[in-house]
């Protein structure tokens, strides 16, 4: 597999990995608060468990790229769907930038596992 890919995985499966941990066992609510996102406790912790799952799939991407692939599509809906949330509260554009370089970076992941599985 291309070294610039699996790096760009690992960062990615770290990224989603720690950030879905503190979530998931409740580190940063005070950085991140459920009732200002507008999402219950339990709301936001089935997101970070969906991040750790995502995460830990990222990292195992070089033993099995289809495994990643599947899984960074799956993520992509994550920053997506953050896109389209802080579109519509009019948040602050460098929320929107993180979010759409996130899952384009993602998109992009995909796409590269894909073809390094297929060739």
């Amino acid at each position: 597999m291309n070294v610039a890919l699996t790096a760009m995985t690992g960062l990615y499966g770290g990224f989603f990995l720690a950030g879905g941990a503190g979530q998931v066992l409740g580190r940063w609510s005070a950085l991140t608060p459920a009732d200002a996102c507008g999402f219950s406790t339990a709301a936001c912790r089935l997101i970070g468990l969906l991040e750790v799952l995502g995460g830990t799939g990222l990292l195992l991407a070089p033993c099995f790229p289809l495994l990643g692939c599947i899984t960074a599509l799956g993520l992509f809906q994550l920053p997506a769907a953050a896109f389209v949330y802080h579109s519509w509260y009019q948040a602050r554009i460098l929320r929107l930038l993180a979010s759409a370089a996130v899952a384009v970076g993602l998109l992009c992941s995909a796409c590269g596992l894909y073809l390094t599985e297929i060739a």
